[in-house]
């Protein structure tokens, strides 16, 4: 992030044209409102775009469609720059995708399924980029030693189905059908087989004790009723069986966690009510359930918790 916090290492116009670029195709009105207003500030003249910033608004609507790994930046741009760049989009694509904000049901007319559908896949990619950057351990353990019957919420486009063990029977269940569409693909692709339904977190369509173990994750920060929801996972959850999760939490460094707090309410009008500084142990106490492991990485900002009824 330091391509924004600190100063001359980065060309504003430049930077502010890539994150231009990426809201143009991710069509979030807070964020180009922001962008817009910072581009005008810095000196970026949206109606007449020089041929430096042309490349790099080209270049930031690239990554929103395709990818880091698919997009060409403008020449000149240092290898070290880029990957800020990079950073600083996957994390303001996830802002806009967090609580399925524009992710379309079926029940929607087609222009918006359209978009859903679109949203969707910029989701996989951009989580697919954290796994990258290194989030993917974490996940395997999460989803990999999950055991018997499993349910995942918030099963998002099925970046978990390879983690689970071959033997498990695994349910998952998202607010967003294009998600789902995607998962499906993912665990044909993978040979697995998962039983994937659109339906909400907090009013599972399932009996009490239903299953062995329940898997969120990146879940809680964006649904409606955090509590609500732990609760639904508590009620179908076997006696003796593991709420496993990993989130985005709360930092343990006050100074982080009073720039995370500065932000909240910006972070959430900007993502559809993502919740940036949630504290997610005490979300789960409340909720009724143990703790039974807990694993804090990144100033406790990445936190990966094992609960129990």
């Amino acid at each position: 992030m330091t391509a924004y916090l600190v100063p001359g290492r980065l060309g504003p116009r430049t930077r502010e044209a890539v994150m231009l670029g990426v809201t143009s195709v991710n069509r979030c009105v807070a964020c180009d409102t922001v962008h817009e207003r910072w581009g005008g500030f810095v000196g970026l003249r949206l109606d007449c775009l020089e041929p430096a910033e042309a490349a790099a608004f080209t270049y930031g609507q690239a990554m929103a469609v395709v990818g880091p790994a698919g997009a060409t930046p403008p020449a000149g741009l240092s290898g070290r720059h880029r990957r800020e760049l990079e950073a600083a989009a996957v994390l303001m694509q996830l802002a806009n995708l967090a609580g399925n904000r524009f992710l379309a049901g079926a029940e929607r007319p087609p222009r918006l399924q359209r978009a859903g559908a679109r949203t969707a896949r910029v989701l996989d990619l951009g989580m697919r980029a954290l796994d990258r950057a290194g989030i993917a351990p974490a996940r395997a353990r999460v989803a990999g030693r999950a055991r018997g019957d499993i349910l995942e919420i918030g099963v998002g486009t099925g970046l978990n189905v390879a983690a689970y063990p071959a033997d498990a029977s695994v349910h998952g269940i998202d607010m967003s059908a294009a998600a789902i569409a995607i998962a499906t693909r993912r665990a044909d692709r993978l040979g697995r087989r998962v039983l994937l339904e659109a339906g909400d977190a907090a009013a599972l369509p399932y009996p009490d004790a239903s299953f062995d173990a329940i898997v969120a994750t990146f879940v809680l920060c964006s649904v409606g009723d955090v509590a609500l929801t732990l609760r639904e996972a508590r009620r179908v959850l076997r006696p003796g069986g593991r709420i496993r999760l990993l989130e985005h939490a709360r930092a343990e460094r006050s100074t982080l966690a009073g720039i995370q707090r500065w932000l909240a309410p910006a972070w959430s009008r900007a993502s559809g009510g993502c919740r940036l500084d949630h504290d997610v142990a005490a979300a789960v106490r409340n909720a009724g359930l143990r703790i039974v492991e807990e694993r804090r990485r990144a100033a406790g900002v990445l936190v990966e918790i094992v609960a129990t009824a």
